[in-house]
């Protein structure tokens, strides 16, 4: 429910905008991703990963400062399982698993763009993940430990200088990830992104 209003969001926007391109800019933007899963079996550092791809920026209004901003970004990150994993998951665990897990996946933020001076926009929002890739071997019999999907809020700011962004941003997972049957503990993600865009319009 909530990956198709976010995806329903996202095409409103787009399909919106042929009669108003000249409120349109896009560009393409990279960030250092710091990320970490908390939740029971895990190690909580922050691990440094990649994030990019395109952005959209729809100004709402005539003087500019309210706006729309999707993005479809390629995220790259990873986790480590804890020394506490075996203990927390002994029906399921692999005695054999590997400590790593290794993560790709698409991202989708949809955020409002609030630009109270043309140097400075804040960013609020939320964002769907689709993790289509997951290396891990952390349960018996190939099972799957994570869940494809993640919902989180998303909040941020941008330097604007000509058509140059430089941002920050926070995402907070709102979804439990936590694919194992039981014990039923709960793992949600956490992303702070520094970086780059250029926009071309």
């Amino acid at each position: 429910m909530k990956k198709g209003l976010l995806l329903a969001g996202i095409l409103a926007v787009m399909t919106g905008t042929a009669a108003n391109a000249q409120r349109l800019h896009y560009g393409l933007k990279a960030s250092l991703l710091l990320s970490k899963i908390t939740g029971e079996g895990l190690k909580e550092n922050l691990a440094p990963g990649f994030q990019g791809g395109a952005f959209f920026e729809f100004d709402l209004s005539k003087d500019k400062k309210w706006g729309i901003q999707p993005e479809l970004l390629f995220t790259q990150t990873s986790a480590k399982k804890g020394p506490d994993f075996a203990n927390k998951y002994v029906t399921y665990h692999n005695t054999d698993g590997k400590d790593k897990i290794s993560i790709s996946a698409a991202t989708i933020p949809l955020l409002v763009r609030y630009t109270p001076i043309p140097a400075i926009t804040l960013n609020l929002g939320a964002q769907y993940t689709y993790m289509y890739f997951i290396d891990e071997n952390l349960l018996k019999a190939n099972r799957d430990a994570f869940k494809k999907s993640d919902v989180a809020a998303v909040a941020g700011a941008q330097v604007n200088v000509a058509n140059v962004r430089f941002f920050a941003r926070y995402a907070l997972g709102l979804s439990n990830i936590n694919n194992i049957p039981a014990p039923k503990y709960e793992w949600n993600s956490h992303q702070v992104s520094i970086g780059m865009g250029v926009a071309f319009k």
